[in-house]
């Protein structure tokens, strides 16, 4: 079946003709949302995402209230001592250190609060995060090292490592997002991002949690698609596989859906090297790529 009139007719990747696949009720304002598929890179989006983002990425948003009931930014701001998210930042400082040369400068785009920001450069690491809104404001009046837009774009200085940490799927142009990511990475540059993998979904997209929030989760991704969204976007993906630091960001990703907060003593005495494989086998976190910007060219 062919997208129904009025929406998306092409797929923001490949530009090829997307199929729906189905509607889902949104949580905010009990709308249908149609959701696409594309046949040939495997893109899966919503075919009418909102935009009027002051409403929807607003302080409820930050706080678990609104359209995704399982952020906690604003606890992980005021509570990072306790909260579960320090097993991400601790598996993306390790990831940085891998991949980044060191001292190496980190921008943390699409930062919320900048929990990871915060985290990074209490370890010393040379980190700005970058971010609107409620959340942006409220890391700043902790302060936190939170850019503008503006600031943003006037920082003459790029950046060797560049994290997006569940973003790509909030955004309705993949490629002008990493077009933009791009320009502010240095030749050489590390882009790495996170997001669901779509692959382990083919055919059963909707028993996929991920798609529970059609207000802000719009864009869906299989490996080869991230990587085709990445060329057009003039960056070069690369296969990680098991980097270092997966162990903690997989255990982070399985503490949060089963919805435990704070860390604990008895979670670290699980085997989480072993867990976390079989895992990573089930959902194929680690298969999404990551990308870095060409030493040559423009």
């Amino acid at each position: 079946m062919n997208a129904a009139p009025g929406f998306a007719r092409h797929c923001p990747i490949c530009s090829d003709e997307p199929v729906s696949v189905g509607t889902r009720v949104g949580r905010l304002d009990a709308r249908q949302y149609l959701y696409l598929h594309c046949p040939t890179c495997r893109l899966s989006f919503v075919a009418d995402p909102r935009s009027d983002f002051e409403s929807i990425y607003t302080e409820e948003y930050y706080k678990g209230l609104g359209a995704d009931p399982m952020v906690d930014y604003e606890y992980e701001l005021t509570n990072p001592e306790k909260t579960i998210r320090t097993y991400e930042w601790r598996g993306l400082l390790s990831v940085y250190r891998q991949l980044s040369p060191q001292p190496g400068r980190w921008l943390d785009f699409g930062c919320g609060c900048g929990g990871l920001v915060a985290f990074a450069g209490q370890h010393g690491i040379d980190i700005v995060g970058f971010d609107e809104g409620w959340g942006a404001q409220a890391g700043r009046s902790a302060g936190i090292r939170i850019l503008t837009r503006e600031e943003l774009l006037a920082d003459t200085e790029k950046f060797d490592f560049i994290s997006a940490v569940e973003v790509i799927e909030h955004v309705s142009d993949p490629v002008a997002l990493l077009a933009t990511i791009r320009s502010l990475l240095k030749p050489g540059g590390v882009l790495f991002l996170t997001t669901g993998n779509a692959r382990p979904w083919r055919g059963n997209l909707f028993k996929w949690g991920y798609l529970s929030a059609p207000e802000v989760h719009i864009s869906f991704f299989e490996p080869e698609t991230l990587e085709l969204a990445y060329r057009k976007a003039g960056l070069e993906p690369k296969r990680g596989f098991f980097l270092d630091g997966y162990v903690d960001i997989i255990k982070y990703k399985v503490l949060k859906i089963l919805r435990v907060r704070n860390q604990h003593r008895l979670i670290d005495w699980l085997p989480w090297k072993l867990m976390s494989r079989v895992v990573d086998w089930r959902h194929q976190v680690t298969r999404q790529p990551y990308a870095i910007r060409p030493s040559s060219g423009e």
